[in-house]
């Protein structure tokens, strides 16, 4: 069985090695930095309550309450980081407007 060397080429389309994206949204941006402070914040969380068990007393124990419990902590760390108290998210937003202002010096 032989294979044709015009079928081993690849079809991908290329890209000008000078093509940078464009300036980002700032509502967009801010909606990222928000959503991963929320997964942050979320994911520490989930560290915390790692080592916590489950109580009877307060409604816990079923077979249930594992993931009840992560949803319960992403939801936590969404409320967190909508409040904007930790400033994770403003930090990220920052940087991201610092990256694409430093890209826009560059190509002027």
């Amino acid at each position: 069985m032989e294979i044709a060397a015009a079928t081993l080429r690849t079809t991908e389309a290329h890209t000008p090695a000078t093509a940078t994206p464009a300036a980002p949204n700032p509502a967009a941006a801010d909606k990222v930095a928000k959503e991963f402070e929320a997964m942050l914040v979320g994911q520490l969380m989930e560290s915390m309550f790692a080592g916590m068990r489950e109580s009877p007393l307060f409604g816990g124990g079923g077979p249930a309450e594992k993931p009840w419990r992560s949803m319960m902590l992403q939801e936590y760390g969404k409320a967190i980081a909508e409040s904007g108290t930790l400033g994770i998210g403003k930090m990220t937003h920052d940087e991201i407007a610092r990256l694409y202002a430093s890209q826009a010096e560059q190509r002027s």
